[in-house]
């Protein structure tokens, strides 16, 4: 966990996002891409946690973006994130899909929340693309 350069009299710790597995490195190793490491000073790096990414050197994981989840725990890049289906969203970090709540949709793929059906339509079932029509004589408020 520790490294000097050449003439130095003291070791250093290495920063978070390094590692110095071996004695008498000169130098700290980044976390390869799909790990990371939040300590000074460490030997190892931890895999990444689902729900995020880590690139290479990477001091903790970034989290999926909204729209964007995984149950994955070695990704590199927001780009492996997967994209929430029509009728499902995700949340920053989710490591799922959930289906959109009767009343909501998400007519598009790649959701971070549901969009509520507007007044005059409604929606009974969960996980829907679109709102329907309220029936003639029925009350649909937003």
């Amino acid at each position: 966990g520790f490294y000097a350069t050449t003439g130095s009299t003291a070791q250093v710790a290495c920063a978070a996002g390094t590692i110095a597995p071996a004695k008498g490195q000169g130098l700290c190793d980044p976390c390869p891409a799909g790990k990371f490491q939040g300590a000074t000073g460490a030997t190892a790096c931890e895999s990444c946690l689902a729900g995020s990414y880590c690139p290479m050197g990477a001091a903790a994981p970034l989290n999926c973006k909204p729209g964007t989840f995984s149950d994955q725990t070695n990704l590199t890049s927001a780009a492996e994130c997967t994209a929430t289906e029509f009728g499902f969203y995700a949340t920053t970090g989710s490591t799922a899909q959930v289906a959109c709540a009767a009343g909501t949709i998400a007519p598009a793929k790649g959701q971070g929340l549901c969009d509520p059906c507007p007044a005059g339509k409604f929606q009974g079932a969960t996980g829907a693309t679109a709102c329907e029509s309220c029936l003639a004589g029925s009350y649909c408020p937003m």
